[in-house]
């Protein structure tokens, strides 16, 4: 019998209410949400995510991942689900039509005592209006004594590095990084299954009762690194059709522009990969099996399918969790970019300028 996690699995979007969202999402790629909600994100995967059709129809990904697990995730897949035992990429389309509140996420070592993995992500820009900004960090490390004072004062937002960005561009976002997304923009963000949030500041907004949403000063003090911020990357051409956008030890992000067919042939039951149509409409076929994807629908494939045809023309966003050496360091390296190229797609995690000091052949001892 033919596993049913060997062809790709269109995905259900979640909507989430934010009271800075709008409805970008609807207008731009056509999301099946309510009109006149304040949508902020669509969650494209994560745990809850459900299939939208095919034979595991209305099956979430937390359920098959519990099923399925090694077909579905991969050898890579599977490392990176541990030790919670869920679908390791959460993956959001984002509509800041205000600005975030000013946050900070745990890493993974810090967010270990309540249960869950830190937050590193990146962001790839959609769209954005003249003017918008990303917050990326502080203009200059501060103590937790500093910090304090100038929320209280309600100054913080004086101190905050600011990122001119348009569409095209795409942000690292390390775990212990003060940020937020400013106004008027569309997003793409991928991150670790993760939703631990500690809100700094939120511009003084209220609810309908005058009521403002919780901060979380003390716990956002304890885990920030004052001196860390958000970096652009600069994309880098893999081939004709394939473009690196960021790449760190939880994932790697690329975009393919695929112009007629491309057949994608990968090492099977190492990573799952997810796609997100941008433009144009997606055919991916394995073995007799075809799923179109119009633009802004997201499909999962499976770990376990080691050949994949497909055909546009589309742009694409990929993720995949990588082997930082062999999905990035040597293809990049025979691609003729240097070190330098290569590491700062990592922006401030340093994951990438570690893997490629391990890669550099052992220096005889002096």
């Amino acid at each position: 019998m033919t596993s049913p996690v060997t062809a790709p699995l269109p995905l259900e979007p979640i909507p989430v209410e934010r009271p800075w969202g709008d409805q970008r999402l609807v207008r731009f790629f056509g999301k099946p949400f309510p009109h006149q909600a304040r949508i902020g994100e669509s969650w494209e995967t994560g745990n809850a995510a459900r299939v939208r059709s095919g034979p595991l129809a209305g099956r979430t990904l937390g359920e098959l991942v519990a099923q399925f697990g090694a077909e579905l995730l991969g050898q890579r897949g599977r490392a990176a689900s541990e030790p919670f035992g869920d679908f390791p990429l959460l993956i959001k389309l984002i509509d800041a039509d205000d600005v975030l509140s000013v946050q900070v996420h745990p890493d993974d070592e810090q967010a270990a005592p309540l249960g869950q993995r830190g937050k590193t992500e990146a962001w790839h820009i959609l769209a954005a209006e003249p003017g918008a900004e990303l917050i990326v960090g502080l203009i200059e490390p501060l103590d937790p004594p500093a910090l304090r004072q100038r929320i209280a004062r309600g100054d913080l937002p004086q101190i905050l590095a600011r990122l001119p960005v348009q569409p095209g561009d795409t942000v690292v976002v390390p775990a212990g990084t003060l940020h937020t997304i400013g106004p008027g923009m569309l997003l793409y963000e991928i991150q670790e299954q993760s939703d631990i949030t500690y809100r700094f500041y939120d511009w003084g907004r209220v609810d309908l009762h005058g009521r403002g949403r919780p901060l979380h000063i003390e716990e956002g003090l304890a885990v920030l690194y004052p001196e860390r911020r958000a970096r652009r990357t600069r994309p880098l051409p893999l081939d004709d059709w394939r473009t690196v956008l960021a790449a760190c030890r939880y994932f790697l992000l690329e975009r393919w522009t695929i112009a007629d067919r491309r057949v994608l042939a990968r090492q099977p039951g190492q990573t799952p990969l997810v796609l997100t149509c941008l433009e144009g409409t997606l055919a991916l076929q394995t073995s007799g099996d075809e799923l179109h994807l119009a633009r802004g629908e997201t499909a999962l494939v499976p770990a376990a399918v080691a050949s994949c045809a497909l055909t546009g023309p589309s742009t694409v966003l990929a993720a995949s969790i990588p082997d930082l050496q062999h999905d990035v360091v040597l293809p990049l390296r025979a691609a003729g970019y240097d070190d330098a190229a290569i590491a700062q797609l990592a922006g401030d995690t340093g994951d990438l300028a570690r893997a490629l000091a391990a890669s550099e052949p052992d220096q005889p001892h002096s």
